[in-house]
């Protein structure tokens, strides 16, 4: 029996298999839900958990239970945002990782995409909040897009020292900024938990493992992860 996890992200689709032993068995990224629905169906799987940030959802599938996450599901940690119904399915599910995959240590989750979304989760399994951030996308375009005459820089234009052109200079604005933005906060965190685990995941984490001077545990499949043990609770 294989159950699924899938996040409908604002630019992209990631879904995973487990196993009935909680294993990744596949992943796959996709552009159409359709696409996504015929997936599902062929591996003939039992129940599905859906986080979506977006106003994509999944449609009624044949002989599948499928869950959509939302503020009123059942979370193995304490939830104490101020506005529960106003945090993002996809901060949920990286919180619900970061319980159940490292009970009873403070994790520091980084996810990193359009946006970057920095939040703690406490080693009493309570969580009280977090920060966002614009995304190394988002700094590019907004410095474009906001100015006359500043160019639309690819990060691939970055630098390892200063900026020595414009495009060099914007790309490693961005990329030097959001750095230096997780170091602070892990320098931040660890003052009160010298035992911090910091997590980073999502689209763009690539550009960062090797930038931070810390120790990271990047996992590419967290809030993945995440759904999936947020899943089996609701299951219950």
């Amino acid at each position: 029996m294989l159950r699924a996890a899938v996040d409908i992200g604002n630019t992209r689709i990631k879904a995973a298999l487990f196993d009935a032993e909680g294993q990744i068995r596949e992943t796959r990224l996709f552009d159409l839900i359709n696409e996504l629905s015929t997936w599902l169906r062929q591996h003939q799987v039992s129940s599905v958990m859906v986080s979506s940030v977006g106003r994509h959802q999944l449609p009624a599938i044949d002989g599948m239970d499928i869950l959509t996450l939302n503020h009123s599901s059942k979370t193995p940690f304490k939830n104490l945002y101020g506005t529960p119904e106003t945090l993002g399915v996809d901060r949920i599910a990286a919180m619900a990782a970061a319980c159940m995959l490292h009970p009873g240590l403070p994790v520091l989750v980084f996810d990193i995409g359009t946006c970057m979304t920095i939040d703690l989760m406490h080693p009493d399994a309570s969580y009280k909040g977090g920060n966002i951030s614009p995304g190394l996308d988002m700094r590019l375009k907004a410095m474009h897009n906001m100015t006359d005459k500043l160019p639309y820089a690819n990060i691939k234009e970055a630098t390892e020292g200063a900026g020595n052109s414009t495009l060099s200079a914007l790309a490693n604005g961005a990329l030097k900024g959001i750095t230096y933005e997780i170091e602070g906060y892990i320098r931040h965190y660890q003052t009160q938990y010298p035992d911090l685990m910091t997590v980073i995941c999502g689209g763009d984490i690539s550009h960062f493992e090797k930038q931070l001077k810390f120790k990271i545990f990047a996992a590419p499949d967290f809030v993945l992860q995440g759904l999936y043990h947020l899943l089996l609770f609701n299951e219950k």
